[in-house]
């Protein structure tokens, strides 16, 4: 199967990124590239749902086989050599596009000559993969915006679910954070120790807390009052409860407490808040 889709520069030039061509190959055991620096003006992804094949890594010259859940960016410009095994053919979902967001590994595709990779979620890649298909079947210059915001999800889901390809443990433990993450947010209003977050993830306190604070940003712990803050502005304002059933609800001990953190997020007081936004 081979699915080609070419779509028009775009009318409105403000987008931030914004595809070139797209699609999809599987049972294609003739798909191999070689194209010499300054051939290609766009980027280059490749996201393998099965198969097997090689790419050529950058400007190093290294050449790595690829399989299910493996991919690569070439960035503008660049000498690119890939293509799949022709007795076990990739099943593979590119895009060309160009683009000026500021992303690492737009930035470390370009530093190196290309960005070979592993990435996780392959569900959620190839939905939104399928959505740009049909966009472009048959194209209309109002489906613009809906392909520039497919291709921006694509890129920014893709930074949060990849490592270099050397990297795959690092991204399984980034998806065990992640799950743990989740799972905190839907019941924040629990009591919440770091060993019993920890136990989530599988792994010791301390070693989460160093993991966690890699993966989010931030301590788990403070990723719980935010969690917990974000709930009481929900009930805030779309419910009649007092202050004090709002601070039970979300966690929080005691009223005092939950007013001092809460203005200390919002810059509000809860009634403040509730009288703008409820």
């Amino acid at each position: 199967m081979r699915q080609h889709f070419i779509v028009p520069k775009p009318v409105f030039p403000h987008y931030v990124c914004y595809p070139d061509l797209f699609g999809r190959y599987s049972e294609f055991p003739q798909h191999a590239e070689r194209r010499e620096r300054g051939q290609l003006k766009h980027y280059n992804l490749h996201l393998i749902f099965s198969g097997s094949g090689y790419a050529v890594s950058g400007n190093g010259g290294e050449r790595l086989e690829l399989r299910a859940g493996d991919g690569f960016l070439y960035p503008k410009q660049a000498f690119q050599q890939y293509g799949a095994n022709a007795g076990d053919p990739w099943d593979v979902r590119w895009i060309h596009f160009d683009t000026q967001l500021p992303l690492p590994m737009l930035r470390e595709a370009d530093a190196f000559g290309g960005w070979l990779f592993t990435f996780s979620a392959r569900e959620r890649f190839e939905e939104l993969t399928e959505e740009m298909y049909a966009c472009a079947s048959p194209f209309a210059t109002g489906s613009e915006p809906r392909l520039s915001a497919l291709l921006y999800e694509i890129l920014v889901e893709l930074s949060q679910h990849s490592e270099r390809l050397e990297g795959s443990s690092a991204l399984e433990k980034q998806s065990a954070i992640r799950a743990a993450a989740d799972h905190i947010r839907r019941r924040c209003e629990e009591p919440w120790s770091l060993e019993r977050m920890a136990e989530l993830a599988g792994y010791s306190p301390y070693h989460f807390l160093r993991l966690f604070r890699q993966v989010m940003g931030k301590t788990p712990n403070r990723y719980v009052a935010e969690c917990r803050i974000v709930a009481a502005k929900l009930l805030l304002s779309t419910t009649s409860l007092t202050v004090t059933e709002i601070a039970a609800r979300c966690g929080f001990a005691q009223t005092s407490y939950f007013i001092r953190v809460f203005r200390a997020s919002e810059g509000l007081s809860p009634i403040e808040y509730r009288s703008i936004y409820g």
